[in-house]
């Protein structure tokens, strides 16, 4: 495979095992530290005092290259090469547990350079055999006339295997100048800080940090004259965007970074995920490295931190870890000196922190989350995001739609790439209902897929609307907001919510921020805000301009604005459009207003026919089932309203029959043995409306409670007059 091809590949990417030519044709970064321990070498004589350096980076930063490039340019440099030995030992030493194997060390190379060594025997006493084999280095030191530079990677873990005789190297070291130590250490042990270790401020700090723009594209561009990777100067030159991409995804770091080069040198790839899949493979030593090396309550923060993914607070990370906030804050100094969190300032004491190396955090979320977590984790829409540019990614998402439907992919790969690109930011909401559609349609396809699946954004616009209606508007708000798209239906969803929580103002916010980002929908209901607000001259605008976009129910929302002005005629001939385009609501609306003018009853019960039912209009049907003589109908839809016990605006379907003549049904249903009772006490003025119409009790109107008395009146009224409107004096 690729990958491996060019991971082995070391002369390329700086190996420290490379020959000495490759090492100095590719050393092309890290030249700053370089020069300034090459001249420290050169100036001093090492008479006296002898300056130690440490050499502080993660895994891949390029300690081990830069002291193999220390140890190349000592070894060929002709003055330099007749006053130093450079020596530099495995970066494995697991055989070094006290301070006589490093010795034993360090003479073997020496007699492995033809100097003599006159080695001590071996005795029982390990203090007494540790400082004759200590003089016999500095013997065989003098003899070559020349003095030692020790390079040792790993020092921290020489370190901690000599703990017992960490004093008498540093003895060693204080009382005799034959030795220079540059060493290499991912971490800042106690042994360099804490005040009464041995070495504390013993060693100069060089600190390597991630690699800038400039290295990175210096590092690719030597890389491209090398046979089969001709492609990564196109990439330099042509996709500048994308290289500052892979060195935020890979954080500096030149090991990590040449397995990026796998993807853009490759061809054959199509989305990325193969080689995602090899890259977290390959780099899953480093990484489990890097992760077990933390104490137990660094590690949990590292992996809360991980799933959160985007930037946190202390308070909020000691939430996901469910641990004490001071707790958190005391580790998060400790993380962030280790360089795996980066600490974001704020202008306040509440910072920021997330992990620094981005790739690792899609490791962790990769291999460390659970079966949970990993279904809620978008590692592969970060990595195509990251990696591809918007129009890139737009091309892969057509050829994913397009093998979707021709069936090309196999359930669990389709599955994988429409999670990945439904939950990406580039795509919009239609395309994601679209993809996901598609993908649900797919033979063998389990139900564990289809869980680990995100929800269509019409699933979610269905779920908003049930917990407004249940007044739920945290859970309403909380599930908006976990919606990635950013063509702008997540703040029409959110001015949604909150014009039903009546903040107008915060709605109007949310509404102009979808309509800059060209989410239509919200014209209609900035009209509606507008409307609600009194300001009728700006909604019309808001609903002609939505209109003119083509969002749907529009013309219903014109007519109900002209008809609430009192323009009848205008609000009719806006309803009958919107008829046309089959909006059941505009079709109710509309057979209401027919009744409210007497006309066209044809029309308005063919109308309602065609609808059945409609949430809402339950009364209206009513009344154009009365209107038009079909009382089974009304008398039906009227009963089982009140089974189950919907009683708004009854009254006025009561009333609608008094109008009608139907005052023998109405006194009947007062009457009624199981509803009677109930419908008395709750429309007490409709029930003394209907004994006065009917006439049979001479004293009814001693009966009405004086506090209805008015009412009463005032229906009666306008059950006459209504009755003179449709029937005639």
């Amino acid at each position: 495979m690729v990958v491996n091809n060019v991971s082995q590949s070391g002369r390329y990417y700086q190996s420290a095992n490379a020959d000495a030519q490759s090492i100095k044709e590719d050393f092309l970064i890290r030249l700053h530290e370089f020069e300034l321990i090459m001249n420290d070498i050169r100036s001093n004589p090492m008479k006296g005092s002898v300056q130690h350096y440490l050499l502080l980076g993660r895994r891949g930063s390029g300690k081990s290259t830069l002291l193999r490039r220390i140890q190349v340019e000592i070894m060929e440099d002709e003055l330099l090469s007749q006053k130093f030995v450079a020596v530099n030992l495995a970066e494995e030493q697991a055989n070094i547990y006290r301070l006589f194997d490093l010795v034993n060390e360090i003479l073997d190379e020496l007699e492995e350079k033809d100097i003599i060594v006159n080695r001590p025997p071996e005795v029982d006493d390990c203090n007494l055999y540790t400082r004759n084999l200590v003089g016999a280095l500095h013997e065989a030191i003098a003899l070559s006339g020349k003095k030692v530079v020790l390079l040792l990677d790993n020092i921290d873990r020489i370190f901690e295997n000599i703990l017992e005789d960490q004093g008498l190297l540093r003895e060693m070291l204080l009382n005799y100048d034959d030795v220079k130590i540059i060493g290499g250490s991912t971490r800042m042990t106690e042994h360099f800080w804490k005040y009464e270790a041995p070495f504390y401020q013993f060693f100069r700090q060089i600190v390597l940090g991630k690699l800038s723009s400039e290295e990175i594209k210096t590092l690719l561009l030597h890389w491209s004259n090398k046979p089969g990777y001709e492609e990564l100067r196109n990439f330099v030159e042509q996709r500048p965007g994308q290289l500052e991409t892979v060195r935020l995804l890979t954080d500096g770091l030149p090991r990590t970074l040449q397995f990026f080069v796998n993807i853009i040198v490759n061809k054959e790839q199509e989305t990325g995920y193969e080689y995602l899949r090899q890259i977290m493979d390959v780099m899953t030593p480093q990484y489990q490295e890097r992760l077990n090396s933390l104490p137990p309550a660094q590690r949990k923060i590292v992996l809360q931190m991980a799933f959160l993914w985007e930037a946190a607070g202390t308070k909020d990370i000691a939430t996901a870890c469910k641990m004490n906030n001071n707790t958190v804050s005391a580790q998060m100094k400790q993380l962030t000196d280790k360089e795996i969190v980066e600490k974001i300032e704020t202008g306040n004491k509440n910072h920021l922190y997330r992990l620094e190396e981005r790739f690792f955090n899609l490791w962790l979320i990769f291999t460390q989350g659970s079966p949970k977590e990993k279904r809620k984790a978008k590692y592969l829409t970060v990595f195509m995001e990251h990696f591809y540019d918007e129009s890139g990614l737009q091309i892969l998402i057509s050829n994913h739609l397009k093998s979707l439907q021709e069936n090309k992919l196999s359930t669990d790969k389709a599955a994988i790439l429409t999670k990945a690109l439904a939950q990406s930011r580039f795509v919009n909401s239609d395309m994601r209902d679209t993809l996901l559609d598609y993908t649900l349609q797919l033979p063998d396809m389990s139900e564990e897929l289809k869980i680990q699946l995100p929800h269509k954004i019409s699933d979610i616009q269905d779920d908003v609307l049930n917990f407004v209606k249940k007044t739920e508007y945290t859970k309403a708000i909380k599930l908006v907001e976990s919606i990635e798209q950013e063509d702008g239906v997540k703040e029409f969803l959110l001015g949604f919510v909150n014009r039903r929580m009546d903040d107008k103002n915060r709605a109007k916010e949310y509404f102009t921020l979808a309509i800059k980002k060209g989410y239509n929908d919200a014209f209609l209901l900035m009209g509606i805000l507008y409307y609600e607000l009194g300001d009728f001259v700006k909604a019309e605008e808001y609903f002609f301009k939505a209109l003119e976009l083509g969002v749907r129910f529009t013309l219903k929302r014109i007519a109900l604005l002209y008809f609430y002005q009192g323009k009848v005629e205008l609000s009719i001939e806006y309803f009958q459009k919107a008829v046309e385009e089959n909006d059941p609501e505009a079709s109710a609306f509309l057979s209401t207003l027919y009744y409210f003018q007497n006309r066209n009853k044809d029309n308005a019960l063919k109308m309602i026919n065609s609808i059945q039912n409609l949430d809402g209009f339950e009364v209206s049907f009513i009344v154009i089932y009365i209107w038009a003589g079909d009382f089974n109908k009304a008398d039906e839809r009227l009963m089982s309203l009140i089974k189950d016990k919907n009683y708004d605006n009854l009254d006025l379907a009561l009333e609608t029959f008094l109008c009608h003549f139907q005052v023998n049904f109405i006194n009947q249903l007062f009457r009624h043995e199981e509803y009677g009772n109930e419908l008395k006490e709750r429309f007490a003025p409709m029930y003394y409306t209907a004994k006065i119409l009917g006439a049979k009790d001479t004293n009814i109107n001693l009966r009405i409670p004086p506090e209805i008395e008015e009412i009463v009146n005032v229906i009666l009224k306008r059950v006459k007059e209504k009755q003179e409107f449709y029937y005639g004096k």
